[in-house]
């Protein structure tokens, strides 16, 4: 937008800046300026600026006059006629038909009649020349002056038809649209004088260079009205102007002003921001000085009041209550912009621009704390992490999840498992002839109950195949992993996190868990699932893939085993070590007593079962029990078929001495014990099951 620098000097002082100083002052605060114009023959400088989106309020000559009155705190050297003042407050009209209006707060109207001159003065179309706007005619030069200096465009009404030269107040009226109340227009006798619902009602004139006796109307609109953003508060000024250049100019001839105000408080849109003294000085930073102190309550409210505002400090709870004017509502409305604005005042290049240093480190939550160490570990065991979509094709679950209107037929449906995808990678890998793939990754899993519910979850899958694991010598070929290396490599895993967790058969009966559901892409002989020691809640499963599956259709797939745990249960498993629990002693001096017990049990049997059996017997010389052979009969044999036998190594020791005869004896009659008990509830066992 460009302004004049002339005009400028009429509004403020600007004769004691220098001009350097003056642009420099104008792009700090936030104004950029784009070209300088030299006008030799107004001997005028025209500066054209860019205004940014949020200042709308800068349309006009005075408005910017009074920006930089504010900028470079120099006083205003026209005083501002107000619209509010106590004489006009007084005046109480007869009709005052825009009481009922939802667009008008204020309205000034005036009929002059009997101009005689339709020529612009030379001044004026050499200033409208300097906007690029062509020079018509008086009345229209005028208008287009005004708009441009005071930010106002005024109707003007040809009233020739009526044959008079004053206007009947009482002829005029408000009349609103049946299909919408908010859309008005004004009658006067009857007819169509102003349309608030026609956006180009300045654009179409109503009147010419002919023109002799015309209406001419100021019109202070609602803020939030699209129409026209005329503001009240130089209205006076514009009018005052409009009127004494009509008078001079044309000749024209003057009636009374009428004047009307609209009481409706639903018009005013003055609103309050309440700013703390200490955010606006950590958003702002400290002053450049030696000290580095911020700014004090004193040059903060002096800024404030700069601005034309109306502040107050509230010293009970230090902070600042700002009214903010309406002609600023539009980008003043939240703390920060109020921030901006004192720092623009006082001057951005004041503050220090280094961003501060925090030795305070931010908190971590213990989940993510668990996850970076989950992988931080794998990585360290030798596994690679990958990244799959969570979308997917194929789904082995029932309890699946559908994509609406999926970009591809290849993402239709929500995961339900890690594995799926490492099983893609994995013959990704295979068809690559990566014969070694030892691959992990964490990420969401999505199902639905069923009453409906939508479950997510976080998982961790792990998909091992290494077929050049273990060298037993140099001579002797590489072999691949196998179950017991890898569950011993998981077991290093969950040692290192601290986790409290036991492994146990899979169960075939129950296929209801999610986590489950894997145990059908699994080879049944070797899967075994892990729980929480604690609750006994179920926290993953492991075990060797299927190579017989459609899936996998490559030769050498047996061997490849797996892992999916839900990663929240497993975090729960993981006890903090806290050593005052550990008790120091040392160990005995003694000599020992070993027996080994043979038994013969069933294969649903466990050993965990007998082992606590025979610590339940409380002997005080017991020290450990450790299986040391297991021997599974022929299906051949009649007799033993589907059982075993296990040999069991009791060690049985003293803390305070050699054990006697007598301890020895008692030993034996424990071990004695033990077998007659376990007999007792093993025969039990056999005729539950007949």
């Amino acid at each position: 937008m460009k302004f004049s620098w002339n005009i400028l000097n009429y509004f403020i002082n600007l004769n004691s800046i220098n001009f350097k100083d003056f642009t420099n002052k104008l792009i700090l605060s936030g104004f950029e300026i784009e070209e300088i114009e030299n006008q030799l023959t107004t001997k005028d400088k025209i500066i054209n600026l860019d205004i940014t989106a949020n200042r709308k309020d800068i349309h006009c000559i005075f408005n910017m006059a009074k920006e930089i009155s504010i900028v470079c705190n120099l006083p205003l050297k026209i005083p501002i006629l107000n619209t509010n003042s106590k004489y006009n407050n007084k005046i109480k009209r007869k009709n005052n038909f825009i009481t009922k209006s939802n667009v008008i707060r204020y309205i000034q109207i005036n009929t002059i009649h009997s101009i005689t001159n339709d020529e612009s003065p030379i001044w004026l179309k050499n200033h409208l020349q300097s906007y690029d706007i062509k020079s018509s005619y008086l009345l229209h030069d005028i208008q287009s002056y005004i708009k441009l200096k005071w930010g106002h465009e005024f109707f003007i009404y040809d009233i020739k038809e009526n044959n008079s030269k004053i206007i009947n107040t009482n002829l005029l009226k408000i009349q609103k649209y049946k299909e919408d109340n908010k859309k008005e227009k004004i009658l006067y006798i009857n007819k169509e004088l102003i349309n608030f619902n026609n956006y180009h009602i300045f654009k179409e004139k109503k009147f010419n260079y002919k023109t002799r006796n015309i209406i001419l109307c100021f019109i202070c609109y609602k803020e939030k009205s699209k129409v026209i953003k005329n503001l009240e508060e130089n209205l006076e000024n514009a009018h005052y102007e409009t009127i004494q250049m009509i008078q001079t100019f044309s000749k024209g001839i003057i009636n009374v002003s009428h004047k009307y105000f609209n009481d409706n408080k639903n018009l005013s849109f003055k609103y309050e921001l309440e700013l703390k003294q200490d955010y606006i000085k950590k958003i702002l930073g400290p002053i450049r000085i030696k000290n580095k102190k911020f700014l004090s309550n004193k040059q903060i409210f002096y800024s404030l009041k700069q601005l034309k505002i109306e502040p107050k400090y509230i010293k009970k709870h230090k902070n600042f209550r700002v009214l903010i004017p309406e002609y600023r509502n539009k980008d003043i409305y939240r703390n920060i912009d109020l921030i901006e604005e004192i720092g623009r005042i006082y001057g951005f290049n004041n503050f220090l621009n280094k961003i501060p240093k925090y030795n305070q480190k931010g908190k971590i939550s213990s989940r993510s704390f668990y996850i970076k160490k989950i992988r931080n570990t794998l990585k360290i065991l030798g596994f690679n992490e990958v990244i799959n979509s969570s979308l997917t094709n194929k789904i082995i679950n029932n309890d699946i999840i559908n994509i609406y209107n999926p970009l591809t037929k290849e993402h239709k449906f929500l995961r339900t498992n890690i594995i799926n995808n490492l099983i893609k990678n994995y013959q990704n890998n295979n068809k690559q002839k990566n014969t070694r793939t030892e691959i992990f990754e964490i990420g969401q899993i999505f199902y639905r109950e069923s009453n409906n519910k939508y479950i997510e979850e976080t998982h961790l899958g792990i998909l091992t195949k290494n077929k050049g694991f273990i060298k037993e010598n140099w001579s002797n070929s590489s072999k691949s992993i196998t179950l017991f290396h890898i569950k011993g490599i998981f077991e290093i895993f969950f040692q290192k996190l601290s986790c409290n967790i036991i492994w146990e058969n899979l169960d075939l009966r129950n296929y209801k868990s999610n986590l489950k559901q894997i145990g059908k892409i699994l080879n049944q002989k070797k899967v075994i699932e892990i729980y929480n020691k604690n609750n006994r809640n179920l926290i993953g499963i492991f075990g060797e893939l299927n190579y017989r599956l459609n899936d996998i259709k490559y030769k050498g797939s047996n061997n490849t085993y797996i892992l999916e745990l839900n990663l929240n249960e497993l975090i729960k498993t993981i006890e903090f070590n806290k050593h005052l629990k550990y008790n120091i002693r040392s160990d005995s001096i003694y000599p020992s007593v070993i027996r080994d017990i043979s038994i013969n049990i069933t294969k649903e049997q466990k050993v965990c079962e007998i082992e606590k059996l025979i610590k339940e017997q409380n002997n005080e010389f017991l020290e450990s029990i450790e299986l040391i052979n297991a021997y599974e009969y022929n299906k051949n044999n009649n007799i033993n078929k589907g059982n075993k036998s296990i040999c069991l190594r009791i060690i049985y020791r003293s803390k305070n001495k050699t054990l006697n005869t007598k301890d020895i004896k008692k030993v034996d009659e424990n071990i004695e014990k033990i077998l007659n008990k376990f007999k007792l509830l093993q025969s039990s066992n056999i005729k539950s099951k007949s």
